[in-house]
């Protein structure tokens, strides 16, 4: 009864004070799922094919079928398959709502976050998997931060077996923002574990985080992963960067 009176209470509320939107505080529709208002949602670009199939990289051209891009045809990642949901733009919605989530401690964008994260083919690739398993953070940055996105990204699966503490950061690294590809590498080069291989032996894990920009983070990942016997690792990201 108490539930019922606090959900016609929102109604009522929402009614006389409609919802805003995110990110230019324009009205939302009543109807939408999240809180952002058409215009801004169609600043939102989904990463569709042509991509490559193996990184994900969403090449410029909008013609032709999915190919291997240069870099995974000379240095395949140590990854099986990466797949993001939408396209990172620093200064629009996707980049603003993952920056004001981790950093700034604002929730009001995570459900928008899983939504995005829960199209289709995101669906299809943490369903194949035997785990989903988020990105770990090093207990330091952790308790600094007060949570792991990445862990709350990954519960968009509740279909699928979850494991927090799958990985774990042995040394605390720099922030990747602000530094170049070979920098990015070196920083996390060896700073992951798997802390239960019999988790991971023979298994399929699928690896969540909020973004991937050059992929030396799950890289790294992916590499423990595959030493402690995981027989597949693929990478599910909100947003990825297009260098094309």
């Amino acid at each position: 009864m108490i539930k019922r009176l606090a959900l016609f209470a929102q109604e009522i509320f929402e009614f006389f004070l409609p919802r805003l939107c995110l990110f230019c505080s324009e009205p939302a529709p009543v109807a939408a799922a999240n809180a952002i208002c058409p215009g801004c949602e169609a600043q939102v670009q989904p990463v569709v094919s042509p991509l490559c199939p193996c990184c994900g990289r969403v090449f410029g051209s909008r013609e032709g079928a999915d190919h291997l891009c240069g870099p995974c045809q000379t240095e395949p990642p140590p990854f099986d398959r990466a797949l993001a949901a939408v396209i990172y733009e620093e200064e629009g919605p996707t980049g603003l709502a993952i920056k004001r989530l981790k950093y700034g401690r604002r929730f009001e964008y995570l459900p928008l976050l899983r939504a995005w994260l829960g199209a289709p083919a995101c669906r299809e690739l943490a369903a194949a998997a035997d785990l989903v398993a988020p990105v770990p953070l090093h207990p330091r940055r952790l308790r600094e931060r007060g949570f792991n996105q990445a862990v709350l990204l990954a519960r968009s699966f509740p279909e699928a077996p979850f494991s927090r503490d799958a990985l774990t950061r042995l040394r605390p690294t720099r922030p990747q923002t602000g530094l170049s590809p070979p920098e990015r590498r070196d920083n996390v080069k060896g700073a992951f574990a798997v802390t239960r291989p019999a988790l991971v032996d023979g298994r399929h894990v699928c690896l969540v985080d909020d973004v991937y920009t050059t992929g030396a983070t799950v890289r790294e990942c992916a590499r423990a992963l595959k030493k402690a016997g995981a027989s597949a690792v693929t990478v599910l990201t909100v947003a990825r960067v297009r260098y094309d």
